[in-house]
Formats: C-alpha cells, sequence, structure tokens
C-alpha cells in the first residue's frame, strides 16, 4: 500500500507514475486526507485547550479560588464541553481513515522508471534471449502430459470427472516423485536452516489483506461464504501473517522459513 505521506508530498508525480499503469484518481484520497488532516488539527486544539483547563483549575484553587465558585464552575463546563466535541471528532477520523485506506488498498506500487512504457505485453522490449538451443527439434516428441499418460503417472479423465476441465490426478510413480520433489524442497531448505512451517490453508480478510491479495484480487480467490475465512492462494499468506502487528526484535532477524502448501487460485 502506497504511503499516504509520499502521496500527500508528491502527489503530481505519484499520479504521473500510476497513469502509466492504468486510470487511478488521487484525488478523493488528497481529499479525505486534507479532512483528516484538518480534524486532527482541531482535535489537538481542543485537547491542548482541555489540558490547560485542568492545569488552569488546579492552579486556581490552590490560590485560593472557590473550588465552587463560579469562575471555576466556567472552566469546568467549558472543559466538559470540549470533552463532548473530544469525543465526537474520533469517530469521524477513525471513519475517514478507514474511507483512505479503503480507497488506497487497490492501487498498485508504483512503476521503475526503468521499466518500458507500453500499452500491453506486445510491447515488452526484449532485452536478451536465452534457451532457444534446448528447444527440441525432433517433431514427433511427445507433450509432457501425454509422456505422462503413456507411463501411467497422470490420470485426466477420472479427475475432470471428480472436478473440473485441467484438472489431473498423480498416481503411482507419478504421486510418489511428487512426494519426493516436496521432501527434496524441503530437506534442502531446513538443512540451510530454513524452519519448515506447515500452515493453516485457511486465512481471514485481515490476512489477505495484508500481504496484498484483497481487495485487488478477490476475484481470483476462493471465500467461504459462511465464514470470514479464504482458501490460500500461495504458503506465503500464511507465513507471513504469523508475524503481522507484531514488533520484532533486531536480534531475531533474519527469520528463515520454508512452507508447502496446495495453492488455490482462479486462472485463465
Amino acid at each position: 500500500m502506497l504511503d499516504i505521506k509520499l502521496i500527500r508530498e508528491n502527489s503530481a508525480v505519484v499520479q504521473d507514475r500510476l497513469n502509466l499503469r492504468g486510470e487511478y484518481d488521487l484525488q478523493p484520497i488528497l481529499t479525505l486526507d486534507e479532512q483528516r488532516r484538518q480534524l486532527e488539527q482541531e482535535r489537538i486544539v481542543l485537547q491542548t485547550r482541555s489540558n490547560d483547563i485542568g492545569k488552569l483549575v488546579g492552579e486556581k484553587i490552590k490560590s485560593g479560588c472557590d473550588p465552587k465558585g463560579e469562575e471555576i464552575k466556567a472552566l469546568r463546563e467549558e472543559g466538559q464541553q470540549l470533552k463532548i466535541k473530544l469525543s465526537e471528532l474520533e469517530p469521524k477520523e477513525k471513519e475517514i481513515d478507514a474511507q483512505i485506506i479503503q480507497l488506497l488498498l487497490p492501487i498498485p506500487n508504483l512503476p521503475s522508471e526503468s521499466t518500458p512504457v507500453g500499452k500491453d505485453e506486445r510491447e515488452n522490449v526484449e532485452i536478451r534471449r536465452w534457451g532457444d538451443e534446448y528447444i527440441p527439434q525432433n517433431p514427433n516428441i511427445l507433450h509432457h502430459a501425454d509422456i505422462g499418460e503413456k507411463l501411467n503417472l497422470l490420470e485426466f479423465k477420472q479427475a475432470v470427472k471428480v472436478a473440473q476441465t485441467r484438472f489431473v490426478a498423480l498416481k503411482g510413480a507419478g504421486a510418489a516423485l511428487e512426494r519426493a520433489l516436496i521432501q527434496f524442497m524441503l530437506d534442502r531448505h531446513t538443512n540451510n536452516g530454513y524452519i519448515e512451517i506447515m500452515p493453516p490453508l485457511l486465512v481471514n480478510s485481515t490476512s489477505l489483506t495484508a500481504t496484498g491479495q484483497l481487495p485487488k484480487f478477490a476475484e481470483e480467490s476462493f471465500k467461504c461464504e459462511s465464514d470470514d475465512l479464504w482458501l490460500i492462494p500461495t504458503s506465503e499468506v500464511s507465513v507471513m501473517n504469523l508475524y503481522r502487528d507484531d514488533i520484532l526484535d533486531a536480534e531475531q532477524l533474519p527469520i528463515y522459513h520454508c512452507s508447502y502448501t496446495h495453492c488455490f487460485r482462479r486462472e485463465a
């Protein structure tokens, strides 16, 4: 999420950079930010006066003023009115803060200045090419899916019956190979100091928001409608959120984790 201070102090530059990625209007954010800052300034002034009144009442009573006299009564009434106004400002500030966050969340990161500008992938700039020499030239070479099915490693028809098109089941040596590759990855990392995590496959909306999936990628995610839970698109969501809202001591860093999970994403 972009820093509101960055937008406030460099609104023209940020807007120009965002225009390279699509249509994003910063003005509603800037308008709300100005309203929030005005409320904040008003709150500071009222809070300062309230504090001053509290001190003034104590000083006057110490100097001999009647605690039940009109002067002390007037100050206390003013202080009470200030507290009422302050209590009204707080929810207004919170409401505007929430609106600003909801407007900031869908805005993408600013593109790098070194990134070529283009309408779509057809205007990508090719920097270098590698690997053409490894492309098989045999016109009769089989697709990997055909090889897997021929070797009885992949099962398509039954998997489609169980789920739908584009799903596959691994069987026999295919399933064993999958497990071996998973174990190889985990062993490789844990042997190099990583701590393995087997995290929840379901996370709440706050977790998906913290890692940037919500609200931008809600349509590509799977939600459990009866609960505030989503199937994870990657183990990074669960693992990163283990430390959400925590303050870590420098001595604890760096923290290395590895994880294997299923990943649930709607993909074309």
